[in-house]
């Protein structure tokens, strides 16, 4: 198993960064280039039992992963498991089991903390301490995740920021 969290500050209302991060059709998807889609399995909005399936490719490696949403309280937290999301690499299927939280803390003034604690686990046996061994030493795959997760955040303060300034002035 690994886990980590990285953080990011953005210079928004708690609602204004929950209003964007609650449409996740509309910002995950681009928010890195390794996703690929985001579909909804039902019509249920972000709420507890609501499940996605996601198609991207961590550390390059492709795969789709089918979650739940386990956990929410709005305005303030999400979280997203998939216990068995499935990977390619080099014609073999690894199964991984991985997720978000999504967490927000009203920082100082007018800006708030976004917090991503992703986190990933391995099947028990042969099997699985292969593919941890694989993703951890051959893969790079900590820090890799890491750039992924920071990716995202950079993106979402720079969509909400730039949403939040003034259009520039043209000269005539």
């Amino acid at each position: 198993m690994f886990e980590f969290t990285e953080t990011i500050s953005i210079h928004a209302e708690p609602s204004t960064v929950w209003d964007v991060m609650h449409d996740l059709e509309k910002w995950w998807p681009a928010s890195n280039p390794e996703h690929e889609s985001l579909e909804r399995l039902d019509d249920r909005g972000i709420e507890p039992g609501a499940r996605l399936r996601i198609r991207e490719k961590i550390v390059g490696v492709p795969g789709e992963a089918v979650g739940t949403i386990t956990r929410v309280e709005p305005g303030a937290e999400v979280t997203w498991d998939a216990p068995e999301a499935r990977y390619w690499w080099l014609g073999m299927g690894l199964t991984v089991g991985e997720g978000v939280t999504w967490s927000l803390d009203p920082g100082s003034g007018a800006d708030t903390r976004v917090i991503a604690h992703v986190w990933a686990t391995f099947a028990p046996g042969r099997a699985g301490h292969l593919t941890e061994w694989l993703f951890k030493n051959v893969l790079d795959g900590e820090r890799k995740d890491r750039e992924h997760a920071r990716t995202e955040l950079r993106y979402l303060k720079r969509v909400i920021e730039e949403a939040g300034r003034p259009p520039a002035v043209q000269d005539d």
